[in-house]
This record gives structure tokens, sequence and C-alpha cells, in this order.
């Protein structure tokens, strides 16, 4: 009897310790997930998780939103991001070191949007510099200024200035250019223009191509690639890492079949070595494939339709992984605020515009 007695208070004493500690854990948990806000001077200061990465202090996206009552959009597939914040609209892609800011493209950091166990993190510098948002670190905790949240808005103006909606504003906007190789005449194959299927990675060209044989000029290495107008440079590969072998760049292709379109991170690797320009009057473009960059070409500096901004090669090619020295062509997206300037566009329209504007 003095044993089962024992053994009933023994019993109790656990279940009781168990109860508390669930209780304290609960507890405390509750703490973690609910905002602790505390007064600094006249304004209210939000802690927010953060993780160190290295020496940059990253924020997560979800927190984030609860936080600041922006509005964003993860996509796993893609690994891309779209944030709303007061009235700015940023598109951000996975180990791309541009910004897409309502239509405009301004350089960051790699380590500014990063993808960890499936979640979205930003940088505080990003937060900062291109949010505008107040944020400090203080005794081992962040903190952001929430005294002065604004609210999303829908911009639609964002939107209905990236859409031109005819040949003839097409051609407008893009008159300012000249050609981006010199004496090569535009490439009309049907293969190689705007839109055409592109079965091995289950999606379509985005740009258009400029081989040697297609345009009537030679083309090799040595092949220079000019700036074709007046711009900013918003990125420059100086830092470009091949694909290191055939499996890993098939490896790639495989999630584009799995998934039936090529993810946005992907087709960015699929590029090869690049260099971004921002036009004054919203245009942009994306020289793809480049064999190298000049050293001197750098992220910030401004360019002419005399700058050489690299020259003809085939990174991210299957001729680049295979070392053989094919597929030597330049590939060149032309966009207008974000937007690729060919949407809505006929095939005949799309020649049109190409032969107008690049016709020597």
């Amino acid at each position: 009897m003095k044993k089962l007695l024992l053994c009933l208070a023994c019993m109790m004493f656990i279940f009781g310790c168990e109860s508390s500690y669930f209780r304290n854990h609960s507890n405390e948990l509750k703490q973690e997930t609910s905002e602790k806000k505390e007064k600094m001077g006249n304004e209210t200061w939000t802690e927010i998780p953060f993780k160190n990465d290295g020496e940059v202090v990253l924020i997560p996206v979800e927190s984030l939103i609860k936080t600041t009552k922006a509005k964003a959009n993860f996509d796993e597939i893609n690994k891309t991001l779209m944030l709303h914040s007061g009235e700015y609209q940023f598109y951000l892609i996975d180990t791309v070191p541009v910004v897409q800011k309502n239509g405009l493209l301004l350089p960051i950091a790699t380590e500014d949007f990063k993808i960890i166990g499936n979640e979205a993190w930003l940088s505080v510098a990003f937060l900062q510099e291109k949010l505008g948002l107040m944020v400090k670190t203080q005794n081992d905790k962040t903190f952001i200024n929430t005294s002065k949240i604004i609210e999303p808005k829908i911009n639609n103006e964002v939107t209905e200035l990236s859409y031109l909606g005819s040949v003839e504003n097409v051609i407008e906007i893009m008159d300012i250019l000249e050609s981006p190789i010199k004496g090569a005449q535009v490439d009309t194959i049907r293969s190689h223009l705007p839109g055409a299927k592109r079965a091995y990675r289950n999606g379509v060209h985005e740009g258009m191509d400029w081989y040697g044989f297609s345009t009537g000029v030679p083309m090799n290495e040595q092949t220079k690639v000019f700036a074709m107008a007046d711009g900013i440079v918003v990125r420059a590969d100086h830092e470009y890492k091949r694909y290191s072998s055939k499996e890993e760049r098939n490896q790639e292709l495989g999630i584009a079949a799995e998934v039936g379109f090529t993810p946005a991170y992907i087709l960015d690797r699929l590029r090869g070595r690049q260099v971004w320009i921002q036009y004054e009057n919203g245009l942009q473009a994306r020289f793809a494939h480049l064999d190298r960059i000049p050293e001197e070409l750098q992220v910030g500096d401004g360019v002419s339709a005399e700058t050489i901004i690299g020259y003809v090669g085939n990174t991210g090619t299957s001729g680049d992984v295979k070392g053989d020295r094919t597929e030597l062509h330049l590939h060149l997206d032309l966009l207008y605020r974000g937007e690729l300037f060919w949407k809505g566009l006929t095939e005949k329209e799309i020649e049109k515009v190409l032969k107008t504007i690049f016709t020597n």
C-alpha cells in the first residue's frame, strides 16, 4: 500500500512539473511571436527577429510584413520576391544583384535578398536604403521604427507606364538605340526573334540573337559589344562563375522540365555573364553570354553608344559547358520599365520594330 501511494505521489509530481513546463513554454512562445514595442523618446520601435549571415544582418520577410504592413509575394519555384511597401513596388530574384523598383533597375548586393530554408530574407541595409525604413540594432536586438508606417498603395501608374501598347510607341522609345555590334545587320531569323520557343528549357526566347552568320559580321571573343545609348550600368558580372559541368547545367534544365517553364533564377544563370543598362527614358538592356567585361566598366558608370561593355561569348550555353566554342553570339533583351518591349506585339510587328531601329 505504501508503495502504491508512493507511486501515485511520484506520478502527480511528474505531471505537475510537465504541466508547469508546458505552461511556461507556451508563454515563452507567445512572447516570442507577439510584437514587442518600446517607446524611445517620442517614437515607437518594434522588435523584429533577425539572423546574422556573416557581417550581413537579415530580416525575415514574413515578420517584416506583420510589422510594417507591407505586402509580399514570395515565389519558391522562381525564387523571386514581389514586395509592396508604401507607394513602392520591388521585384527581386535570388542571386541577381539588381532590384526593380517601380519598374526601374537599381543595383543591390547579392546578400540583400536571401532564401534560407524556403523562407525569404532581406538585409537591414536594403530596408534602410531602398525602403527608407529606420532599423537599428541594440543590445543584440533589432528594432524597426513603426511610428510612421505607410499602408501599401496599388500604384497603377507603374503598370501603365510599362505598357507601350503599339508599334509606334515602341519605335519612339527605342529610337535612341544604335547597333550593339558595329556593322552588324539585325537578325530576323524566326528562331532568333523574341517570343520564339525554347523547348530545351521549356520556355520562350525573351530577346534577340546576334550571330555572325546571320548579321554579316564575323564574331569571336574579340568582337566588341557597345552600350547602344546613354545610360547607367546597373549590373556587371565581373565575378561570374561558369557552370562547373554539363551535369550541373542539365540538372537545372531538368528542374525547368519538371515545372513546365524556366524558373527566373535558372533563366538568369542560362544567360551567362551579363551587363545590364538602365537608359534615361526607361528603356533597359540585358546583354548576355558575354565572354568578358572591360575591367574599368563598373556598376554606376555612365555609358554612351561608343562605350564597350563587353565581348561576344557563349557563357551559359551548351557550347560553354562543352568547351567547344560553339554558340558564340550576343543575346540582347530589351525592356521598358521592367516589361519586355515585345509583349502584345505580333511577330511581324516585332520584326518591323527591329528593322526600323537597327538597320544601318
